[in-house]
């Protein structure tokens, strides 16, 4: 038996040796690779990019600007992708629904009248609205139970709530709709 574990080591060796500039070749592609997305990704995970860019998000833009999480007296500001794209610690996640989303974005500006579909903005935003999760609220505002600024804010964030943060039989933004983008 150990003959054969000897026969396929010295097989695997030699391929690797016949191969290991190919190996490594790849690998380093796939390394600048790597670096040409996340150096790509970076200025179009900005909001003032969407906004300044794109016709469709300019009123999202300001009213975000006016709102809690564009500027908070703490200086503590908020990005489109921290409440409408998956984290980003979940980098495969992130990147893949940051694709489909930017791409349907694209569809709907420069193609979506070709094909007769018009754009609606009170769609999209109920649309937005309804894919909201509390999940997303949830993950900055950890704290939200067991702080609250009052008992009765406390009893409303239980009764929406489950311990978890999780429950999503009331949605945040069902209550806090203008919270990202003061209207």
């Amino acid at each position: 038996m150990g003959k054969y574990f000897r026969k396929f080591f010295r097989w695997a060796f030699e391929a690797f040796k016949k191969r290991a500039l190919t190996l490594f070749v790849g690998f380093v592609f796939a390394l600048l690779c790597f670096i040409a997305i996340n150096a790509a990704m970076k200025p179009v995970s900005e909001s003032k990019y969407c906004g300044s860019n794109c016709h469709e998000m300019h009123s999202a833009l300001q009213t975000w600007e006016h709102s809690v999480h564009g500027g908070s007296k703490t200086g503590l500001q908020a990005e489109c992708v921290d409440c409408h794209l998956p984290p980003k610690d979940n980098y495969f996640t992130h990147i893949i629904v940051k694709g489909y989303s930017g791409g349907k974005d694209l569809y709907k500006h420069y193609m979506a009248r070709f094909f007769g579909t018009k754009y609606e903005p009170e769609k999209t935003r109920m649309d937005v609205m309804d894919r909201m999760k509390n999940k997303e609220c949830v993950r900055c505002h950890t704290g939200l139970l067991s702080k609250p600024s009052n008992e009765t804010i406390r009893e409303a964030h239980m009764m929406a709530l489950d311990s978890s943060g999780n429950t999503e039989q009331t949605k945040c933004v069902e209550c806090h709709e203008d919270v990202g983008h003061k209207r």
